[in-house]
C-alpha cells in the first residue's frame, strides 16, 4: 500500500505582488523544437528554435478593485516580471502580458483571466 504524502502548491506574483486571489495557474514551457523532415529520412530528428514559457493566471476579482491590473502593462508593451514557486523551487521570468479576459456569470465569482508570453528560465 502506497503511503499518503503532501502536494505542492504553487505561488504566483506579477511585479512583486503575491496574487492571493489566484485560483488557477498554469506554466507551458516550451521546447522550441522544431522537427526535421527530410526526403529520404522522412523525420530525421530536431532543430532547435526559442525556448519559451506561457503563462495563463486566473483570479477572482474582488468587489474593491482588481488585484493586478494589467491594462497599463498591455497598451504600454510594458515588461513584467512574473515567479512562481512550486514543489521547494522557484523561477522567476520576464515578459509581456499577451491577453487579458474579465468575466462573470450567475453562481460563479467574477473572474480575471491572463496570458503570458516570458523568456524561458529553468526551475532553481
Amino acid at each position: 500500500m502506497a503511503s499518503l504524502q503532501s502536494y505542492a502548491v504553487g505561488y504566483f506574483s506579477v511585479e512583486g505582488k503575491t496574487l492571493v486571489e489566484e485560483t488557477s495557474m498554469t506554466i507551458e514551457k516550451k521546447s522550441g523544437l522544431n522537427p526535421v523532415l527530410t526526403v529520404i529520412g522522412g523525420f530525421s530528428g530536431m532543430s532547435q528554435g526559442a525556448t519559451t514559457i506561457e503563462i495563463s493566471i486566473d483570479s477572482a476579482v474582488p468587489t474593491r478593485d482588481f488585484e493586478f491590473n494589467p491594462d497599463r502593462y498591455m497598451r504600454l508593451g510594458s515588461v513584467v516580471e512574473v515567479t512562481c514557486q512550486m514543489a521547494g523551487r522557484l523561477t522567476t521570468v520576464k515578459g509581456y502580458i499577451t491577453e487579458a479576459s474579465y468575466s462573470h456569470s450567475v453562481g460563479d465569482a467574477a473572474k480575471l483571466s491572463m496570458k503570458f508570453m516570458c523568456k524561458y528560465e529553468d526551475w532553481e
